[in-house]
């Protein structure tokens, strides 16, 4: 069987593992967390590795794991368990990164998990209908950018390239039938389309 670096979400809390997380968490060959608040989340389903990311260190962490990792992921599958979700501020993107630059063949999956944002504006009661702001308390620059109902895909990467955004990603139907993922922007695209615009 192929190895394979499997990115897990699992949420904020036990009751927010998804079916696909506890399924990978089961079926890996190892589990890690980055954390007790992680472990805490996983332990019912599988008790994990914990790796510890002390601040001032989790690069040197992320550089050692990632090292290990990049050997590793060739013949075994391997789940590194995030809180909330590995693309939204993870220390999965810096293991990612040191282990697609030693070994870019690695295999990598990522398993969405319940994010803070989502938790915390149904916690609130809060409805999003137009446009949200997400960010750190540092207001950074905008680097990426997700444009929801993508139905006209070329004029909104059109716009977006006005604001310095260079590479356009669209998902379309994710999940459906006719599933698809295009670098090149057609003119229409089904009401089910994300577009993901980069800097």
């Amino acid at each position: 069987m192929k190895g394979k670096l499997y990115g897990v979400g699992i949420g904020l809390d036990k009751s927010h593992l998804t079916l696909k997380a506890i399924e990978v968490i089961k079926e890996a060959d190892e589990v890690i967390v980055p954390g007790n608040m992680a472990r805490n989340i996983v332990a019912d389903v599988r008790e994990p590795r914990v790796v510890e990311f002390p601040m001032g260190r989790s690069e040197d962490v992320a550089r050692k794991l990632g090292e290990e990792l990049a050997t590793r992921c060739v013949n075994e599958r391997i789940a590194f368990c995030c809180i909330g979700d590995p693309v939204f501020y993870s220390t999965f993107h810096h293991v990612v990164d040191e282990v697609l630059r030693i070994n870019p063949e690695v295999d990598i999956e990522i398993v969405p998990g319940i994010t803070s944002v989502t938790a915390s504006l149904a916690k609130a009661k809060v409805f999003v209908n137009e446009s949200v702001l997400i960010t750190t308390q540092d207001f950074a620059q905008t680097d990426v950018a997700v444009v929801l109902k993508a139905k006209k895909p070329r004029e909104i990467a059109e716009k977006l390239k006005t604001m310095g955004f260079k590479d356009f990603i669209l998902v379309e139907n994710m999940f459906m039938d006719g599933e698809r993922i295009l670098k090149v922007m057609p003119e229409r695209a089904s009401y089910f389309s994300v577009l993901i615009g980069l800097k």
